[in-house]
């Protein structure tokens, strides 16, 4: 990856609200060598019913390709997500994450009860709360808890564009499919 923001640091990605957009995941997967592993903070394969299919909408394809990433992959169940769709992923989806990566303690969920999400992730003295499901990113600090929302892949909405997080031993930033960093921030 030749984003600077990488520079001689260990990193993992997060991703959110692909939707079955196999043409969006094939876009992140060249951003996926030399991570640590990938989070996506669900809604994996259906579009949903409030929203409009996304490009190249194809979550058998997805599937396929989500077989084949090299590093480990964490996948969290999101609203759309349905128990047909286990068994298109290759990893179980899960309604939480709770990692401890270099230093960092670190919770996952979908983000549909953010404010459920919030207190568990205050309460529990976590370093980094990920979720996705607004499909806007965003990073935001309360205390000692950094909130970090990816965004979507392939289904955004707001003023940016489609985009993922990188998370590093230096700190995070949102990027789009294109590699341009909208928004950095150190530890």
């Amino acid at each position: 990856m030749s984003l600077d923001l990488l520079k001689g640091d260990r990193f993992f990605l997060v991703c959110s609200d692909v939707h079955g957009s196999a043409g969006a995941w094939g876009r992140f997967e060249s951003f996926v060598p030399g991570a640590s592993f990938v989070v996506h903070c669900g809604d994996l394969f259906y579009h949903g019913p409030r929203n409009p299919l996304p490009d190249l909408y194809d979550p058998k394809g997805l599937s396929e390709a989500l077989g084949r990433v090299q590093v480990p992959l964490f996948l969290i169940r999101g609203n759309c997500d349905a128990s047909v769709d286990q068994l298109m992923a290759p990893v179980p989806l899960v309604d939480r994450l709770a990692v401890f990566w270099e230093g960092i303690s670190v919770i996952g969920a979908h983000g549909e009860d953010f404010n459920a999400f919030r207190e568990e992730a205050l309460k529990g003295g976590f370093r980094l709360a990920l979720s996705g499901h607004t499909h806007v990113a965003s990073v935001i600090r309360e205390g000692d808890t950094v909130f970090l929302n990816p965004g979507s892949l392939s289904l955004p909405k707001g003023k940016d564009p489609a985009s993922f997080a990188v998370v590093s031993t230096g700190g995070l930033g949102i990027v789009t499919l294109d590699g341009e960093v909208l928004h950095r921030e150190a530890w």
